[in-house]
Formats: structure tokens, sequence, C-alpha cells
């Protein structure tokens, strides 16, 4: 791989020189190519653990593709390990190069083989790998918490969405936890950095902590925690007949609280739902034609949708804007 000064063809000219790639078995682009397919650096490319370089055993390496999110993560702070971008995506650099640090590296490619390693079908030309932060249990309850607790989402979209609605209702973080032997999509993984519209490297989130080792450390903490239910669900999910389920305007959101969101089909385990404080459910209006239907309620919402409704009315009584 050789360095060369930026091409000056009529597009935005480098700040700094930048290192081109000629080769599909270049090494940063077999990254670029693991990282924006959601796969771990290293892995697709056929490396050893004792062959990959030390940036990929220090924590997770996520790919981010496009113009808007590659400048996202750079504003965001988290640490920028390298930007790649082609031909067609030189016209970004003049924009975006005062944000790249001087110890990420810059990489050129043809559009082709930039074509090779993205994860979109449109690409834009730029992409860059960035080291999310770890978020920790004492982020999640700084100040006056609203902990998003998401419990075996596997969408990615859903999670992605999840978090976009987080951040901009002022949550102050996000636990991605399995349900059981149901797991929540990777939070970082292309799919939902792009649902998340860059929020994902915003927001703290933790991850790799059990339900119910959370909700330990939630009540330790004097955060009251709300289980998200269907109207189908809550009742016989709770295992107690006289807990009566809340609506969203019924709870004081304004103090310490945890939503739990879980799986798009099963919902949350009755063992989670029976430890929660309370359960939450949006009342559904019924059907038009409910005289001819067994059952008058609308179906059950998306997951992100009811996650979204619930965070806002938790945003609305907090005061947002």
């Amino acid at each position: 791989m050789k360095r060369m000064a930026e091409m000056r063809s009529g597009r935005a000219a480098s700040p700094r020189l930048s290192e081109t790639i000629e080769s599909r078995e270049n090494r940063w682009l077999k990254r670029f190519r693991a990282g924006l397919s959601g796969e771990r650096a290293g892995e697709r490319a056929g490396e050893s653990p004792r062959g990959r370089d030390s940036f990929q055993l220090q924590g997770e390496i996520a790919g981010v593709e496009g113009a808007r999110l590659v400048e996202a993560a750079l504003r965001s702070g988290v640490e920028i390990l390298a930007v790649l971008f082609s031909e067609s995506g030189a016209r970004h650099i003049g924009r975006l190069g005062p944000w790249i640090p001087t110890e990420a590296r810059l990489l050129r490619t043809t559009d082709r083989l930039f074509a090779s390693a993205s994860g979109t079908e449109t690409p834009q030309g730029i992409a860059a790998l960035v080291r999310p932060r770890v978020g920790t249990f004492d982020d999640l309850i700084s100040g006056i918490p609203l902990v998003l607790v998401l419990a075996g989402v596997q969408d990615p979209g859903n999670v992605g969405t999840l978090v976009r609605t987080a951040e901009a209702f002022g949550a102050s973080g996000i636990a991605a936890c399995a349900a059981g032997a149901i797991g929540t999509a990777n939070p970082f993984a292309p799919k939902a950095l792009r649902a998340s519209a860059g929020s994902a490297l915003r927001l703290p989130i933790v991850r790799g902590i059990s339900v119910p080792v959370l909700l330990a450390q939630l009540r330790i903490a004097g955060v009251r925690v709300y289980a998200g239910c269907p109207e189908d669900v809550a009742d016989s999910g709770s295992g107690d007949g006289a807990r009566k389920p809340l609506a969203p305007w019924e709870i004081d959101w304004r103090a310490p609280a945890a939503l739990l969101v879980g799986n798009e089909g099963a919902g949350l385990p009755a063992d989670v739902v029976h430890s929660a404080d309370a359960i939450v459910q949006i009342p559904h209006a019924p059907h038009a034609n409910a005289a001819h239907q067994e059952d008058s309620r609308s179906e059950s919402l998306n997951a992100a949708v009811a996650g979204s409704i619930l965070l806002y009315e938790a945003a609305r009584q907090r005061g947002l804007g």
C-alpha cells in the first residue's frame, strides 16, 4: 500500500495524505468488508487470533457507512480507527476531513473495490471503522435515570429504532440483554446502526448483563421497573391476577424508571414480568367492524412502535420541549 497526495481533479481535496488500496486482499479492505457486513474483523478475512492486529483484540469494532453516518461517528467522539473513501466518495472528504483524527488511517480506493466491501446496494463511497464506547451500569443511572431495557429484541431495525428514539426522548442509557435463550440484536451491527442514525455511538449502551442481575441492580439503585406488555400477554404473563396493568399516563415517569421491552413475538418471559414493579400496556382502539370479529382489539403494536410511545410519554412528563 503506497502513500500519495490526494488527487485534485475538481473534487474537494483531502486535508492530508491518504493511503491507496489497490487490491481486494488488502488487510484494511478485509477489515472494512467484515465490519460493514457485521462480522468480527479478522474472522471473515481468515486471520488467526495471533495474526490479528492489537486493535482487534481491545474491544468491539463497528463499521459505519454513508456520509451522514460517518459524520455522526466523527462527531460522536468515539475512537476512529480508519476512514475509507472511493473516487466518488472523495467529495465528502473536504467537509469531513477536519473531523478525522490524525491518528486514524485515511484510505482511498476505487469505486469497484469499495463496492466489494460495502454493506449497502448503493454505496456512497465513504465508510469508517470505529470502536464504540463500552457503557457501564453507572452510566445508565446517571441523573434521573430513564433506562430502556431491550430483552430479546431480535430485529436489528427494531433495536436501532428504539436506540434512536431513546436518545431523542432523553433516556439515560440502554441495556441490551438476552431474555432466556433469546438474545437481543447487536446495537452496533450495521443494520441497527443505520436504523439508529448514529445514536448508538452517543448513548450509553450496556451489553452482556443478564436481566435478573440488571433488575436487582436497578432495584438497589432505587429505579422502578415497568414491563411493557401487550393486552393479551399482561394478565397471563404477570402471574398475579390482582396486579392491574397501568396505562402509560398512570405512571410517574418523572421518578427514576426503567422500561422493559421484550421479544417481537414472545414478549417478555413471565418471570421477568413478575419481577417488574408494574405492568404498562398501551390501550388499543377497537376494530371498526368489531361486531363481526371474535377479537375486537387491534393487533399488538410493533416492539419499536410500542417502546417509542412509552418513551414519548416519559419525555412528555419530564417536560421535554
